[in-house]
């Protein structure tokens, strides 16, 4: 947490620039505008700065336009009413008012309150700077208060105290507030424990910048080049952010395409299986088609074989029953006239030829035996 107190503002027209820098918001808001030399504000963020000035009663309000003075002079009015209580003539050399900048770390708002810019100070934030404030009431005192200012219109967030050093017997001494560098560091470890008691991890270092004194314009010059600074580093941080958006976009895109790529290719494999699942299929068939050919080929071959043994009986037979059959007719006469054992030959021959084409399977036709007899045939 910074805490920085260099700032001194004299006599002269150092007050009335100080107090329209500082309240630059409600000055807008009322219509009026005025140069500042800090090149780093960001007037569209302007808006969101939150202005208070000593209401006099022990609390803070709004500054406002007044028979068409803008808002800002109302600092100018409290501090005159103020220092109206100094029992001695001012110094030409007096500190009329110390500015404090008091500043929770940039990255915490990064990481705990990062719509600043957008949408102001978040719950959290509030709180701390609400701490801040009755830290420097109770170091200071509520009348010495002229007033502060949230400033979100610049690289950083920070709060803009103005406070008059007047002591409690009517004397305007600085010196009786800041006391030396020992009494900043106890200044500067009070401030950091009254935001920690609230909940916030502070960092326990003093900077270098609160053991400074400088003037007003040394402190505004200081101011520019500190601010233009730390608008280089956010100008890098904002590039390198939006190539952190840019590549994480880009590896999004990649990992969308990766995904096509690997649908396309498990597609790609879930055909090529089909392919090699029908290739396998069909070269089953065309086996089974071969083994069928070969097989009704076989039995073909078997069948025209069958028939050709067939054939070959029927002649063998056919020849058979032609030679059974070429019995000469004096044969027949001769079966006939013939006995044996008191019984006619040609009944014992019959049997047997019965017999014989019982055991051939030669049917009847087959073996017919002629009945008429030849002419001028041979008869024994």
């Amino acid at each position: 947490m910074t805490y920085d107190v260099s700032h001194k503002v004299g006599r002269g027209g150092h007050a009335k620039a100080f107090f329209r820098h500082i309240a630059r918001d409600v000055d807008q808001a009322a219509g009026f505008s005025f140069p500042q030399k800090n090149p780093n504000i960001a007037v569209e963020r302007t808006r969101l700065n939150s202005t208070f000035v000593n209401d006099g009663n022990g609390g803070f309000r709004r500054p406002e336009s007044i028979d068409g003075r803008p808002p800002s002079d109302e600092f100018d009015d409290y501090l005159r009413r103020r220092l109206s209580t100094v029992s001695k003539s001012l110094r030409k050399d007096a500190v009329l008012i110390r500015g404090v900048v008091l500043q929770l770390d940039p990255k915490w708002f990064d990481q705990h309150n990062p719509g600043w810019r957008e949408e102001g100070l978040n719950a959290d934030a509030a709180k701390y700077t609400r701490a801040v404030v009755q830290w420097a009431q109770t170091e200071f005192g509520q009348r010495n208060i002229v007033g502060m200012s949230m400033h979100l219109d610049e690289v950083n967030p920070g709060l803009q105290l103005m406070m008059t050093p007047v002591t409690s017997d009517g004397r305007l001494a600085q010196k009786e507030f800041f006391k030396g560098p020992a009494d900043l560091k106890r200044q500067h470890r009070d401030v950091r424990n009254a935001v920690a008691a609230e909940g916030y991890d502070v960092e326990y270092r003093v900077t270098e910048r609160s053991k400074e004194h400088l003037s007003s314009s040394e402190f505004q010059a200081r101011a520019i080049q500190l601010h233009r600074t730390a608008t280089e580093l956010e100008f890098e941080r904002d590039i390198s952010t939006r190539m952190k958006r840019e590549m994480a976009e880009r590896a999004i895109r990649l990992d969308e395409e990766e995904r096509l790529v690997a649908e396309r290719e498990k597609r790609a494999t879930a055909r090529e299986n089909e392919v090699l699942q029908s290739r396998a299929m069909s070269a089953q068939q065309s086996e089974a088609v071969r083994k069928a050919w070969k097989h009704a080929r076989e039995l073909h071959e078997s069948a025209q074989n069958a028939v050709a043994a067939v054939e070959s009986d029927r002649e063998r037979i056919s020849q058979l029953a032609a030679r059974l059959s070429a019995v000469p007719p004096f044969f027949e006469r001769w079966l006939d006239r013939t006995k044996a054992g008191g019984h006619p030959l040609r009944a014992r021959y019959e049997a047997d030829v019965n017999r014989m084409r019982s055991e051939l399977g030669i049917e009847k036709e087959f073996l017919t035996i002629p009945t008429d007899k030849e002419a001028g045939g041979l008869e024994l």
